[in-house]
């Protein structure tokens, strides 16, 4: 079974005010970095980026000084962890283990194929480069 398949039915369980702005991508492209789901799909667990609401965090606080706690929105914020828990709940219901079939990604840019992330070691110690 492919993840699309997995996901969507999953997804079909979450209550519509959860999933209103969610959008998805099938069969979608791997992370280059920058989520935590990438170094998952590098060991060859099934993972994908999750984010279910249509935030403005991009536009003028991440990563800057204006990145504070007081910016957080909190429904925003309980949106997402119904979201996520719900999903981590339908996916320990599954008999089996979830599929760890992987699809032949594709260069946005190029429309060629190219690789997965691979698993590598980390160049930071401590801060220390």
């Amino acid at each position: 079974m492919d993840s699309y398949e997995y996901l969507g039915r999953w997804l079909n369980k979450v209550p519509r005010n959860i999933t209103q702005d969610l959008k998805t991508e099938f069969p979608g492209n791997p992370g280059a970095g920058g989520t935590d789901h990438v170094s998952f799909v590098a060991a060859g667990v099934p993972a994908f980026n999750l984010s279910a609401l249509p935030w403005n965090y991009f536009n003028y606080t991440w990563h800057t000084n204006l990145d504070t706690y007081d910016k957080i929105v909190f429904d925003d914020v309980r949106q997402n962890v119904i979201l996520t828990a719900i999903l981590v709940y339908m996916a320990c219901e599954e008999e089996g283990l979830v599929s760890r079939k992987q699809r032949i990604p594709i260069n946005a840019r190029t429309g060629e194929p190219t690789e997965w992330p691979g698993k590598r070691s980390p160049t930071r110690k401590g801060g220390v480069n």
